[in-house]
């Protein structure tokens, strides 16, 4: 037996432990067996005086912060109740009714490279997550080699050697769960990737279905205001008749000129508008827009919903992947806090190798040229001047700023949810105000239109009916828009448009030697304490404060591991005669 200390040069002490096969009388044996259980029980003790308590408090999952049971705003086509289930549930396939969006959404799913980076995303961490997963598995390491050598420039026989080795190499052994919370801390970043795309795909439906609403409302613009510089021409052609007559002066005409050149300029607003409408649309879906593709102009509805159901604001915690994405953030955090607790228990390692090496290629592979070693370790931190504690109160601060952006996340999800259902509260109103304005100025046109051609009224009635008909008709363009695109923001806005159906497989973690021989980590409770199963729903209950960490106190808190100590002892007493 052999034991050695090693001091590195910036005051961190890690002892070493190397057992190694040697010959050594049964004295030597017996002596260096007493100072190896004494020096790890020692160093363990020591150890175990800077171990920080398992923080056993829940931190996942609980928002501090209140929940109405409904939502307050509503219009006559908005529910919010338990009996109807949120929208959000349905898949985009089924919201959506029409053929011609439901098209262009399949294009850009498949096109866009936004949604397409996102999934590479995925693939990235799955691929770390398998990395860290391996860690779990022992890697053997093959080399052969063949040397000739001579002892100088007069030596007739050079030596040769050969050898051919299979080794092992360092294998730790999870007794403390290092490990396993680090792929712990892997799993839940790779579902926090597929919750990223999750919010991706959704703002991606929505945003092709807006900008598909925006192009249809800027060709019923653009028709619109093609209709209104046909009758103003009609116009114009009369007042100019008059004026030729003698029966009006140059006023009515030139009014009616000015009349028609602002109709004019609507029509180029509106080309301007849907090209712009259709370049958003184009790069969203990511290539040029199929012709059969194209919408029609104000089209009346996208959406298969009579009645459009908010659902509970509890739900928002499981269909919003932004909040899924927070709370996978928060798992991975609490269980990088017990990758840094881990730190402070010792690490135990095995390695060994076996090959063969001989002078001669024929007597390579005899028996006699075999050799093996085999060898465990451990290596148990002493002393290192805080660095282990600093770098858990760096894990323990990072859970708590995570937990706060977790709770910020559904803040912000209530916030955007309320301030839709507020728009669309007062838009049916504002239509049908809208709507009886169009009649009211129709007749007023028509009217007034009357009274000039019977020379009892000046132009300038004519013209300031025709400028209120024509902005009031455009007012109810824009409201229409306005009524479409908030049902595309409410599906969005509540979560809806994820791929529901399509579970995310979850890659199956391999096993370390301790758990296959039922040693379970030490830290599965405190793990249990800092993340919940990555299968379960999130819970909404009242979240008690952590104080924070006291520097000052921080290394005189009770021993968190008494199975550390524990196993120390057994270890020593094997190791004593």
């Amino acid at each position: 037996m052999s034991v050695q200390k090693i001091y590195n040069t910036n005051s961190a002490a890690v002892a070493n432990i190397a057992i190694t096969a040697q010959p050594a009388c049964s004295y030597m044996r017996r002596n260096a067996g007493r100072l190896m259980g004494l020096t790890v029980l020692a160093m363990s003790m020591a150890a175990c005086n800077t171990i920080p308590k398992a923080d056993m408090r829940p931190v996942l999952a609980e928002p501090n912060i209140p929940i109405e049971q409904t939502y307050g705003a509503f219009d006559k086509e908005t529910v919010s109740s338990a009996d109807q289930a949120s929208i959000a549930g349905q898949r985009w396939q089924n919201f959506y009714s029409d053929e011609r969006l439901k098209g262009l959404i399949a294009l850009g799913l498949e096109n866009n490279k936004d949604f397409e980076s996102a999934r590479l995303a995925i693939e990235k961490a799955r691929a770390q997550y398998q990395i860290t997963d391996l860690n779990d598995l022992p890697a053997i390491n093959g080399n052969g080699g063949y040397t000739r050598q001579a002892q100088n420039r007069t030596d007739k026989n050079p030596n040769s050697s050969y050898n051919v080795n299979l080794g092992l190499a360092n294998y730790e052994l999870d007794f403390w769960g290092k490990i396993a919370s680090l792929k712990d801390q892997a799993l839940q970043n790779f579902l926090a990737t597929t919750a990223a795309k999750d919010s991706t795909q959704i703002s991606l439906i929505s945003n092709i279905a807006q900008s598909y609403a925006n192009l249809s409302y800027s060709l019923a613009q653009l028709k619109l205001a093609e209709a209104t510089v046909e009758s103003r021409e009609k116009s114009l052609f009369i007042a100019d008749k008059r004026f030729e007559a003698g029966i009006d002066p140059k006023l009515p005409s030139l009014q009616a000129s000015a009349s028609l050149e602002n109709a004019k300029l609507a029509v180029l607003r509106a080309q301007s508008s849907i090209l712009k409408s259709r370049n958003a649309l184009q790069f969203l879906v990511g290539g040029p827009i199929p012709t059969n593709l194209i919408p029609t102009p104000a089209v009346s509805n996208i959406t298969s919903q009579q009645i459009f159901s908010a659902g509970l604001p509890s739900e928002l915690l499981r269909y919003r992947p932004d909040v899924l994405q927070a709370e996978y953030n928060l798992k991975a955090a609490g269980a990088n806090i017990e990758v840094a607790r881990a730190s402070y228990f010792p690490s135990i390692s095995l390695a060994s190798s076996i090959g063969v090496s001989s002078g001669s290629l024929d007597d390579l592979f005899k028996s006699g040229a075999v050799g093996w070693s085999f060898g465990p370790s451990i290596s148990v931190p002493i002393f290192d001047a805080g660095r282990l504690g600093a770098n858990y109160d760096v894990a323990k601060i990072e859970r708590e700023q995570t937990l706060s952006g977790y709770e910020k996340s559904i803040q912000t999800a209530f916030r955007e949810v309320s301030d839709v259902l507020a728009t669309r509260a007062t838009l049916g109103e504002q239509l049908e105000a809208q709507y009886r304005l169009q009649d009211n100025f129709e007749q007023t046109f028509q009217i007034a239109d009357a009274r000039f051609k019977a020379g009892i009224a000046n132009y300038l009635d004519v013209l300031d009916a025709q400028r209120s008909l024509f902005s009031t008709q455009q007012g109810i363009l824009d409201l229409e828009l306005q009524k479409i695109v908030s049902q595309v923001e409410l599906y969005q806005v509540l979560g809806g448009g994820a791929n529901l159906d399509v579970p995310t497989a979850i890659p199956v973690p391999h096993k370390n030697l301790v758990q296959l021989v039922n040693l379970p980590a030490n830290s599965n409770k405190a793990k249990a304490a800092n993340a919940i199963d990555a299968a379960s729903s999130a819970r909404v209950v009242l979240h008690k404060k952590q104080t924070p960490l006291n520097k000052r106190n921080h290394r005189k808190r009770p021993l968190l591991s008494q199975p550390l100590s524990l196993m120390s002892i057994m270890m020593a007493k094997k190791m004593l005669p």
